[in-house]
């Protein structure tokens, strides 16, 4: 059985910019840590909350974070490498290391996203050097592609680009997939436009993002930390004395609003039926929120459970427009094209896997990242004993079927 970890992490070294394109960094000065920027990214205050009362106001953005968020942030940046010479910390970065950590684990494969790109690109946007960004991603794929050299086969860079500027994403998909790399980012939401609406990924600007991914066989990866979909800050307004219930539930239902808009699109808008090689997988938004999504998936298009019989009039069909016309069902073209993984400490799939088809769920670990485990396979069995064998080969490994690695 192969064992295809489709999520896991660089912790890059701090001198990781200098080291790779020093005219960059030197443009931003001394490279940021995590938590300088953790606050304002992860905990925004809503221009509106300004009419609340003064007292139930955030102080700081630390205010608008969870303290249990916080604690994790703060382990976070603790097992940042402060250079590449630390060898403490080389599992985290470097791919010998990284290998023996697979094998010991019986881990076959990993594609890595990026842990702490997100500090310059912050940095260069505080400082109003929003015109480095697109050479700071780039950057990094540089650095990513050097790091694995040697075991491209074993460790997959996930490529990062900006589906706002699709000359530069299509470069940069064709140059990593040169060097090994088989997926690419993408975000949870629609992209913005400067003066005017954002569009929807489904929209047919991005047609040749989705043709480059299938000639290329490249896969896309929707990771948590791009969906910038937020409740209404009037939740906010409740007459309190804070607005933690504010941030708990921006915590614990807006999170995978993105991710379950974003898969409804591309089955209703035809994406996934003109793609038909294109993979999506959809990467540490949890499993939860995939049975109400299949459920209403199959109400929409007037498909109902069998044991719904009672002779109540119910619409036939609920999709935009007189008939669903696509030859698939939507969920039909997710049990085709699309992934879905949880964290191995954090979604328990014992009972999501009995209320989906079990080829959504696949394998991850979420390495070094401190919510994930050190030893994920194990957990992941216990949860899965029981299971038919062709059940724990596909979550396993049967995501790298339809990647093709």
């Amino acid at each position: 059985m192969r064992i295809i970890d489709v999520d896991a992490h660089f912790h890059e070294p701090i001198d990781w910019l200098q080291r790779t394109a020093p005219d960059i960094a030197d443009q931003l000065g001394p490279p940021a840590r995590f938590m300088e920027i953790a606050g304002p990214l992860f905990g925004g205050i809503p221009s509106t909350f300004s009419v609340l009362p003064e007292h139930q106001q955030p102080q700081d953005v630390w205010e608008n974070i969870l303290p249990g968020f916080i604690e994790h942030l703060q382990m976070t940046e603790d097992r940042e490498p402060v250079s590449h010479d630390d060898a403490g910390k080389a599992v985290f970065f470097q791919a010998e290391e990284r290998t023996r950590f697979c094998d010991e684990r019986g881990i076959d494969v990993q594609f890595l996203n990026p842990s702490f790109l997100v500090n310059p690109i912050v940095q260069a946007a505080g400082q109003r050097k929003g015109q480095l960004i697109q050479s700071i991603r780039g950057a990094w794929n540089t650095w990513a592609a050097g790091q694995v050299a040697g075991h491209e086969s074993r460790l997959i860079p996930v490529t990062q680009i900006d589906l706002a500027d699709i000359p530069f994403s299509l470069g940069e998909m064709a140059r990593m997939r040169e060097q090994g790399s088989r997926a690419f980012a993408i975000p949870e939401s629609p992209v913005g436009r400067a003066g005017g609406l954002a569009r929807s990924i489904t929209h047919p600007d991005f047609e040749p993002i989705w043709d480059a991914a299938e000639d290329l066989g490249m896969a896309a990866f929707a990771h948590v930390g791009f969906a910038r979909e937020r409740i209404n800050p009037g939740w906010a307004n409740n007459g309190r004395d804070s607005v933690r219930t504010f941030t708990v539930l921006q915590s614990i239902v807006a999170s995978a609003a993105g991710t379950q808009l974003m898969l409804a699109a591309m089955a209703f808008d035809g994406l996934l039926e003109r793609h038909p090689r294109l993979t999506v997988v959809v990467e540490e938004v949890g499993i939860d929120w995939l049975p109400p999504l299949v459920a209403a998936l199959d109400a929409s298009i007037g498909r109902r459970p069998e044991h719904i019989q009672d002779g109540e009039y119910r619409p036939a069909n609920l999709a935009p427009g007189d008939t669903y016309t696509l030859p698939l069902t939507p969920l039909e073209y997710l049990q085709r094209q699309v992934r879905v993984t949880p964290l191995p400490t954090s979604h328990p799939i014992d009972t999501v896997i009995q209320q989906v088809p079990p080829e959504l769920l696949c394998f991850s670990s979420d390495f070094p990242h401190v919510e994930g485990a050190a030893d994920p396979v194990a957990i992941f069995d216990r949860q899965l004993d029981g299971q038919p064998a062709n059940v724990r080969d596909a979550f396993y490994g049967g995501v790298g079927e339809i990647i093709g690695v």
